[in-house]
């Protein structure tokens, strides 16, 4: 996830300064995506690690996630400085919204949604499909790669979907090395 998030928020300072992603702000981006799913601790095990497809009431359950990490990191308040603090939470609740307003717990749309969970919401959506899953077996990368591009994981930003297009051999090969450690531990 962190490095996923790197590669595409360099790509993104490059191409568009008007982000302001200056290499402190990526740093604390990257270190924060590292708390994305935490309101997952809060979800029952029973739903967490479903191995089949989720029903529309244990889905419901499962997206309030977002909401309940942003609940955890608001009892851990102090613990780092008020810009990690903003970031970590706009990652939290908002790295499943999608650009065209389909996405949860808000339905945002366009750039209402933080430049900051926007990053991590592609670099999720890349980590899950070419990772292994307790629901799913891994997706290959090129696969991957066109599903997101074709808007099959929902809708992203045309600016980041570009970054994203121009940093694919970066993501294949971060994939590879995270396979090859996978395989490695086994």
């Amino acid at each position: 996830m962190k490095g996923f998030t790197r590669i595409l928020a360099q790509k993104a300072a490059q191409k568009y300064p008007e982000y302001n992603l200056t290499p402190e702000r990526i740093n604390i981006i990257v270190a924060a995506s590292a708390l994305h799913d935490i309101g997952k601790i809060a979800i029952k095990d029973s739903v967490l690690l479903k191995p089949g497809r989720l029903d529309k009431d244990e889905y419901d359950y499962m997206k309030s996630h977002t909401i309940r990490g942003c609940d955890i990191l608001d009892q851990i308040e102090g613990a780092w400085d008020s810009e990690y603090d903003k970031v970590s939470h706009d990652i939290c609740r908002w790295h499943h919204e999608r650009y065209e307003g389909k996405g949860y717990p808000d339905g945002l749309v366009g750039e209402e949604i933080p430049i900051d969970a926007q990053l991590v919401s592609i670099a999720d959506v890349y980590d899950a499909l070419v990772s292994d899953r307790v629901y799913k077996a891994a997706i290959d990368k090129e696969k991957a790669y066109h599903m997101i591009l074709m808007g099959e994981c929902g809708v992203f930003s045309p600016k980041l979907m570009e970054c994203f297009r121009a940093s694919k051999a970066e993501f294949e090969n971060l994939a590879e090395q995270y396979e090859m450690n996978s395989k490695e531990k086994e």
